[in-house]
Order: structure tokens, then sequence, then C-alpha cells
């Protein structure tokens, strides 16, 4: 129910609950476990939930979506929290891997909410579009977590969508030609 709650509070209610957050211990691996884990076994399960109501994929494509969107999601969460890190180093005070990576999963949820629903019923594919809420939602989060305003603010939030932007394109390429090709 908590996640459900985080979730809820974060797509209504952002300011309030950026502050939440920022308030709690930031914990990469707490915060994988208890956000990003579940979130990614539901997206799997909407995946194959959907698959089987609409027969839209194949046994081996299911699979397949499932590895991808794992293995782009979760690396790519931890890769785009690294790089903004090393690369904002110069523009911060101190690095916040943690915090950076809270940053990430949790205006993420956008994302997650959509491929869940977009998996459960794929004819809404148009509705992909609002997983940029994710943008919003970390843009709102930046100055409660990494503390930062003004053109700081500015120079983080398109660095950090720039390399996010990239690495998931990235990752999401490369994986996808990579589980396509085992079946």
């Amino acid at each position: 129910m908590q996640l459900v709650k985080r979730i809820i509070n974060l797509l209504l209610l952002p300011a309030k609950e950026w502050k939440t957050i920022a308030a709690e211990n930031n914990n990469r691996k707490t915060v994988f476990v208890q956000f990003v884990i579940p979130l990614l076994c539901t997206a799997a399960l909407a995946v194959t939930i959907g698959a089987l109501l609409f027969a839209s994929l194949d046994f081996y494509s299911t699979l397949s979506w499932i590895a991808t969107l794992w293995a782009s999601l979760g690396v790519g969460l931890y890769l785009s929290a690294f790089f903004v890190t090393e690369i904002m180093s110069g523009e911060l005070d101190k690095r916040e891997y943690g915090r950076d990576f809270a940053l990430m999963a949790y205006s993420s949820a956008a994302i997650y909410i959509v491929v869940i629903i977009v998996a459960l019923f794929p004819f809404f594919k148009e509705f992909l579009v609002l997983a940029l809420y994710s943008c919003y939602l970390y843009w709102r989060g930046i100055p409660d977590m990494i503390k930062v305003e003004g053109k700081t603010r500015s120079n983080y939030g398109l660095i950090s969508l720039i390399i996010t932007a990239l690495i998931y394109s990235l990752l999401f390429f490369l994986f996808g030609k990579i589980f396509k090709s085992i079946n």
C-alpha cells in the first residue's frame, strides 16, 4: 500500500511528496527494492496479461519484451543516475548518488504507470505520450532532492534529460535487438 500511496501522491501532489521523499533516507538499494522492482514486476505482469488477453504477442516476444523492459529500465536507471551525478558534480557542492538515484527512480512513476496501462490495453498506445509527465515530476523534484535553483536547476534538468533519453534509447535498442535475436 505504501507503493500505491507514493505513486498517487507523486502523480497528484508532487510538491508535497517531493518534500516527504527529500526527508527520507534515499539509499539506492532501498529505493530500488521498494519502488523500482515492484513496478518492474507489475509491468512484466501487465505485459503478460495484455499478451494473453489480446493475443498481441507470442510467448517468445512476450519474454523478449519483458526482458528488454527490465534490462533497459533497471540498468538505465543506474547508469543515468551515475552519469548525471558525475557530469553535474562540478555544478553542485557535493555528489549525492542516493538522492540523484531517488530523484530519477521516483520521477519515473508516470512512465511505469503508462507502460502498465498500455501493456494491459495495447489499443491505448497513444497514451504513451503521458509518460512525459515524468519529465515534469523530475523537474519538480530537483529543488527538494538536489537543492539547486535558477540556472543550475535548468542546467541540471536539461543535461539530465539528455543523458537519460540517450541512455534509455540506446539500452532499449540494444537489449531489444539482443533479446529478439535469441528467439
